[in-house]
Formats: C-alpha cells, structure tokens, sequence
C-alpha cells in the first residue's frame, strides 16, 4: 500500500494498531525485548573477545602448562614434556602498575649473620612493602649477596626500589630491632604516622610479615645460574646410585639447565622406574655448638627419619651440613642416605636441599629456608629456638611444621639450661 503522504501513512499505521489491539507501548516493549534476546545470543555464541591467560601459577606449574613451550626430549623422558621454565606468577600481570606514588619507605641496610638471617629480613621488608605499597631500600650490598644465589628479580614485582643513599639522610627514621617477633602494629592498615618511615633492624624471622606473599617470595628466591651448574653433577650420581640411568638433559646443557628441570629429574623418573620420595636433611651445627649450646642427636634424625620411611615408600635422604664428617660418621651407614660433596659452599648445599620433596631441619635460619624452598612436608627438632632469643614459636613456625619427636636434642652438657624447650 502506497501513502500520498507522510501524515496519511502515521493515521494508518495508528488505524492498523488499533484494529489489531497491540498498542504503541506494547510494540515498544516487544521489540526491545527481541533486540536484548538477539544481543545476548550473540554474546554467547559468537563473542571470542576474552583473552586466554598463559600464566603458569608457582603452585601449581605442572598443570598450567602453555602449549607452546613445548621440549623436545627424548621417548624416555617424554613426562617432562609441556614443562614451563620462563614464567611470570599471576600476580605479576595483576599488579605490575608502579604508577601509584606511595606514601612510606621501608629500610633495610644492616643485616647480621649469614644467607639464612638476611633471607629473612629481605622476605620481611619485601612483605611490608608489598602490604603498604611502600618504597624499599635495601643496602645495594645486602642485594649482591643475596644475588650470589638468588635471581632476586624485583623488577617483575610491584615494589618500588629506591637506590639512592640520599634517602637515609631525610628526618623523621624510625629504627626498630627484632629478633623473631611479629610486631602487630606494622600489619595494621594504614600504617600509623610514626612508622611511615621505617628501618628494619636485626632478623624479622617472622612469617607473618611475608606469607600473604608466599609465591611472590618463591618467585624472587628462584636459584641463580651458579647455584644451579654444581648440583649438574650431583643429580648424576644420585640417578646412578639410585636407578643406574645416566643424566639427560634434553635441549638444555649443564650451563643453562633449570632447577624445576633437575628437580624434575629426581622425583620424575621414566617409566617403568619405580619413584622415589626425596627427603632434604639439614643438620646445623658449628658455632650453634657455643653460641647457642644446643646439638643435634643423632636420636632425633634418625627418628625423623624413620617417620618419613613409614609416611612414604620408598625414601631417599639428602643431608647437607656445616658439619660433613658428624653427618659421615653417623648417618651414611645407611645405603639411602646421601651426602652432599664437601666442595659445596652455602648456595651449593640449599639448591640441593631445594631438589627435595620433603624436609628434616635441626635448627637455624638456613634449614628453615631450605624447607620453605623444598615445599612439601617438615620436621623440625624442638631445640630452636633458644630461650634467650625470646622468640614466640607460633611467630617463627609455619603451621606446616611439625614437631613429632617430643624428647629435647640437647647435648647432656647443656640439657639442664635449655630443658623448658622439651
């Protein structure tokens, strides 16, 4: 039908309603309710506009695989195929924005003992900063010697690093000390005026200050080259020893091979091979000995020893120690016990220890370290720490570790002056 106008159209279209009992409002209505119906089958059945995340997650890295690092390894060790080696924890994509101005400096630049305590107040300072979304400086020397073993790659992280001196010139420092004691008051939100500029002095071997960022600290604490190449030819011997095949390292070379891979190695074998279940053995003794009075039993590691034995099938024991000969003596009798080469320096020995699933640690600051690196189950002796450390256990134990041995390891000597730690 042909309208000799556009008003003598508008009267029928209203004539044609009317006739038909649909009403403008209603049309309306229909029509809307169409075009949403329309719009939301497309969203489902055409929209591809989501992007797909590649992320390999630090806990779970065997099941987050991208498909294109694939390695080409060979038939015998096909199970390390789709294995991810260069990754970037989630949090990386989720908070890689540095843009924001933050308003408080945390301050790291004395730190005593060895690798162990400055892990410790690195992870502590690390955890702050992150919480407060504060700077952090840390003395450029504490970093190079943290760098001897760790990648320590802080510009994959969201933290703000001040590298001038000049910032420990402004007024208004707040220093405090701290052996192992969780201060509530640097976990509040916001953090209170008087702590805005803050130095961090002495241990901080607390994990409530980091373990909100667990993988960001496993990601920063990955073994650097150096430590890795003299573990090569340890995972060779421990593969002889333990099922007679040589070591093949794929597309990777004794100079670029990853830790994930060496690890991979032990607690993988190919098929037909029977697994075994890796145990890391710290026992820490030296200048604990006068320093702090306490020893390891030999009561008590072999007790922890034989727990793992009836947890797992199968065990194979890792022991590194600052004291090589007292592990020879009394422990290496035993045909699934193996020793780390007295070659090795501190880095050496806590990448080794790291290739394990599970952990026994006597005492000290670098076997807790070990045991954090290792993952999996720990067992810890009841002899540290001290009481003169004035540490709350609860502040410097993770849930995780247990204490199922419940006699003290404490030499006859000194057994009197540490007995309320039984």
């Amino acid at each position: 039908m042909k309208c000799p106008s556009l008003s003598q159209c508008n009267i029928d279209i209203r004539r044609y309603l009317q006739q038909s009992r649909i009403t403008v409002t209603k049309f309306i209505a229909i029509f809307f309710c169409i075009l949403t119906a329309l719009l939301i089958l497309y969203y489902f059945l055409f929209d591809q506009t989501d992007p797909q995340s590649t992320v390999v997650y630090i806990n779970n890295y065997y099941n987050n695989i991208s498909s294109s690092s694939q390695l080409t390894l060979p038939p015998d060790y096909s199970f390390l195929n789709n294995i991810k080696d260069k990754f970037k924890p989630d949090y990386v994509i989720r908070t890689s924005d540095k843009s924001q101005k933050p308003t408080c400096i945390i301050i790291i630049r004395t730190a005593d003992g060895a690798i162990g305590n400055r892990m410790f107040l690195f992870a502590s300072a690390y955890g702050l900063a992150r919480l407060h979304q504060c700077d952090l400086y840390i003395a450029p020397w504490i970093l190079t010697d943290l760098r001897s073993v760790f990648t320590i790659n802080l510009q994959d992280t969201p933290i703000h690093l001040i590298t001038k001196d000049s910032i420990l010139k402004q007024p208004g420092l707040y220093g405090r000390y701290s052996s192992c004691t969780l201060f509530d008051d640097l976990l509040k939100v916001p953090l209170k005026s008087n702590l805005t500029f803050y130095e961090m002095i002495g241990f901080y071997q607390a994990f409530g200050y980091f373990i909100k960022y667990k993988d960001e600290i496993t990601y920063l604490f990955q073994f650097n080259q150096g430590s890795i190449i003299n573990n090569v030819p340890l995972v060779e011997q421990l593969l002889k020893a333990v099922w007679n095949i040589p070591l093949n390292l794929g597309i990777y070379t004794k100079d670029n091979v990853t830790h994930k891979y060496l690890k991979l190695l032990l607690t993988q074998p190919p098929s037909p091979l029977i697994p075994v279940t890796w145990i890391a053995i710290h026992i820490r003794r030296g200048d604990f000995l006068t320093f702090f009075k306490i020893d390891t039993s030999v009561e008590y590691l072999n007790y922890a020893m034989n727990y793992y034995r009836r947890k797992y099938i199968n065990c194979r024991f890792l022991i590194a120690s600052d004291d090589k000969d007292y592990a020879q003596k009394n422990l290496a009798n035993n045909s699934d016990i193996f020793i780390t080469p007295k070659s090795f320096f501190s880095g050496d020995d806590l990448a080794a220890l790291a290739l394990c699933e599970h952990t026994i640690v006597t005492a000290g600051s670098y076997g807790w370290w070990a045991a954090w690196l290792a993952g999996g189950n720990v067992l810890h002796d009841l002899t540290y720490p001290v009481p003169s450390q004035n540490c709350i256990r609860e502040h410097y134990f993770p849930p995780w570790f247990v204490f199922p041995h419940n006699k003290p390891n404490i030499t006859q000597k000194f057994n009197s002056s540490n007995s309320s730690q039984s």
